[in-house]
């Protein structure tokens, strides 16, 4: 692996995690240096960091949310 790829893993410790539970990117990064934005975008999609994910989890953060307020007017009443 090239020294700056493993630096830039070094500096992210969400990729280096990301990198230990998928192995197989050694030997990709190995091989093809180049694929290292791959290796961000794959590792933004295994933790939920991407704009859908995220988007979605605040939906249903919400909808909990609106749950617990019906839940509490009920209660009220």
């Amino acid at each position: 692996m090239e020294p700056t790829i493993y630096q830039k893993i070094k500096a992210e410790p969400a990729l280096l995690r990301f990198l230990r539970n998928q192995p197989n990117w050694y030997r990709t990064l190995a091989r093809n240096p180049e694929a290292f934005e791959d290796l961000q975008k794959q590792a933004k999609q295994y933790q939920g960091r991407t704009i859908p994910q995220r988007v979605e989890k605040i939906s249903e953060q919400m909808q909990l949310l609106g749950m617990f307020l019906h839940m509490a007017s009920t209660m009220k009443d």
